[in-house]
């Protein structure tokens, strides 16, 4: 994630072959469409950011294949720690431009100049871009999703779950609507609404129950919340189904609270 995936991404720019046709065609747009649904379940994996941009080729339309780089560049861009690195929101503006070039009055491309605004700290930029489009069109899924994360950044709860709200009508497929309960859990975490992200966590375990990352995150919110027994079962679910660091991390934790007997030991089954 990050700088060094951002590096990876542009030394493989050089070698694309940018499709001729410079229209927005409808075969482009499908194939732009789909392209952005893998890169928001990429969750920064390489591998899958490519395949992205693979998709978004396919469809033989410039506008739209350099349009879902500069997207590919934002998720891309992301670092663990939630900021995102400035190298790979440039590259990614400056590819958007290009976009929109070809295309200048897109709000299928155009949204994504107000992601980079926001994730570059421009708050008062992307909100002129957000009220011009809004201007555009009353209901885009994509520019929707461009308002929760500027209400994100404004750490305004509100609007930030109004906007939620408003993106989950519009969505057009299951996993959109998964993503966005997913995402309101994460918000509602960082804001500190233990409860309330909980309760979309479990919403979104309920028709994903083989997804690791939201039994670990569960896991994060019941210790958090001194519920050590629920904090284990969730965590044991969570490493069940993918082994990675961050929930071996929790388990060490869990066992070095709870100590070797008690409580632990009847989580583990001991007499």
């Amino acid at each position: 994630m990050g700088s060094t995936l951002v590096k990876r991404i542009l030394a493989s720019v050089e070698k694309i072959a940018w499709p001729q046709e410079e229209r927005a065609t409808a075969q482009g747009k499908h194939a732009y469409d789909v392209a952005l649904e893998k890169a928001d379940d990429s969750r920064g994996d390489g591998k899958q950011l490519a395949g992205a941009l693979r998709t978004a080729l396919s469809g033989q339309s410039r506008p739209y294949a350099m349009a879902a780089l500069a997207y590919i560049l934002v998720a891309a861009s992301q670092e663990a720690d939630g900021s995102y690195d400035s190298m790979g929101l440039d590259a990614a503006m400056h590819w958007l431009e290009q976009a929109q070039a070809l295309e200048p009055d897109s709000v299928d491309i155009n949204f994504i100049e107000a992601l980079i605004y926001v994730y570059n700290g421009r708050i008062d930029d992307a909100r002129l871009v957000l009220n011009y489009l809004r201007g555009q069109t009353a209901n885009h899924f994509r520019l929707d999703l461009a308002e929760i994360a500027y209400w994100e950044a404004k750490r305004d709860i509100e609007k930030t779950m109004h906007w939620y709200g408003q993106a989950a009508q519009s969505a057009a497929a299951v996993p959109q609507k998964m993503r966005l309960r997913v995402g309101q859990g994460d918000f509602l975490l960082r804001m500190g609404r233990l409860n309330e992200a909980l309760q979309k966590y479990k919403e979104a375990v309920h028709f994903d129950k083989a997804n690791p990352v939201l039994w670990h995150k569960m896991s994060l919110i019941f210790m958090e919340k001194g519920d050590w027994e629920e904090a284990w079962r969730c965590n044991q679910q969570a490493l069940q189904l993918r082994d990675f660091p961050a929930a071996r991390q929790v388990e060490e934790r869990i066992k070095k609270q709870t100590g070797t007997t008690g409580m632990l030991g009847r989580l583990f089954g001991r007499s």
